[in-house]
């Protein structure tokens, strides 16, 4: 069925009149509101850990700089700071992941969410 066939019968199953179709325009724009503000917030959160990560980083190099400097052996891995600033840049990124992959799982819900309350389906 080509996207025409389904805008017709889409418009012929959900026949609004002007208040109603004025009504559901105001829902969809504040619920498209409600989440741009929720986005937005995610958003500032991991900027905010993104920088966190860049500062781990800085003291991960400082970290390797310090431990070889002067020296023309090995960096020890097993150095308690190096290792906690690899465990910190580990969690961020990780956590940097998750937060991304569950900003986009939670638009798919809410537009899988707002095509079942207004159009009484899901896709």
């Amino acid at each position: 069925m080509s996207f025409r066939e389904q805008m017709d019968r889409l418009v012929r199953s959900f026949e609004l009149n002007p208040w109603q179709l004025f009504l559901v325009g105001w829902r969809l724009i504040l619920s498209e509101i409600r989440w741009n503000f929720t986005r937005m917030f995610r958003q500032w959160e991991i900027r905010q850990m993104k920088k966190r990560l860049d500062q781990e980083k800085l003291k991960l190099a400082e970290a390797v700089v310090s431990g070889t400097s002067g020296r023309q052996e090995a960096l020890n891995l097993k150095d308690s700071d190096l290792d906690l600033v690899l465990g910190q840049v580990s969690f961020l990124e990780e956590e940097i992941s998750h937060l991304e992959n569950e900003l986009q799982a939670r638009r798919r819900a809410f537009l899988e969410n707002r095509m079942s309350r207004y159009l009484g389906r899901q896709d």
